[in-house]
């Protein structure tokens, strides 16, 4: 696939560890060099007003669509971190929704702006690689958010604009955890996206490492 245009917003895409930065800045080089593609500079507005907006829909349609179920659940079967989620998303008003899907239309028109001058959206996947749990993990949930929001960070723009997404492994950190390139498409580009990603897997290919515990789901012996 010749002429092909990688929208980057630096401020966004750098928020990201070292090695992540690292590693995916050096398979967007790779992408110039063997394919020719263009990494094109442009602003994503309001992004912290976007992941607001994602919190508020997805906490608001949580509590509604279980809503029936809450009065009702024996709270001690519930860990400590689903306990928090459930507190915060019942503070949400009516309004707090309506301006939240106000904020999405808002973020929609940017992102379809950005898709007139290019084919995707680079970015991270995860803030940071996978992180080891808290000692106590088992006995009161995953608490850490602030890890949390790290690994969700690129993946709101899609799950809250309903837009296509694909990652690849493009490479590993200093500790051998995997990192991965995200690419976002416009609506219904679904077929572009799984093209940008073999060209970037088959560009990375030489560099992969199996892990220890391996399941070829595509397989058929």
């Amino acid at each position: 696939m010749a002429n092909i245009r990688l929208a980057k917003y630096a401020k966004w895409f750098d928020d990201s560890s070292e090695d992540i930065r690292s590693c995916c800045g050096k398979a967007l080089q790779m992408l110039r060099t063997q394919y020719g593609w263009e990494t094109v500079d442009v602003t994503v507005p309001e992004i912290e007003e976007m992941r607001l907006a994602h919190y508020v829909t997805m906490g608001s349609e949580c509590t509604a669509s279980l809503a029936k179920y809450l009065d009702k659940m024996d709270k001690s079967e519930i860990g400590w971190d689903v306990r928090i989620g459930l507190s915060a998303y019942r503070s949400f008003s009516s309004r707090d929704y309506l301006n939240a899907q106000r904020l999405r239309s808002r973020q929609m028109y940017f992102h379809e702006k950005i898709f007139e001058n290019a084919d995707a959206i680079v970015t991270p996947m995860t803030g940071v690689t996978a992180y080891a749990l808290q000692d106590d993990a088992l006995s009161t949930g995953e608490l850490d958010y602030i890890n949390g929001a790290a690994l969700v960070r690129y993946s709101i723009a899609g799950n809250f604009l309903g837009l296509p997404a694909i990652t690849v492994p493009v490479g590993y950190d200093r500790g051998g955890l995997p990192v991965g390139l995200q690419f976002i498409g416009r609506p219904w580009s679904e077929a572009t996206l799984l093209h940008l990603a073999y060209a970037m897997q088959e560009a990375c290919s030489k560099d992969c490492r199996k892990p220890k515990v391996c399941f070829d789901l595509l397989n058929k012996d």
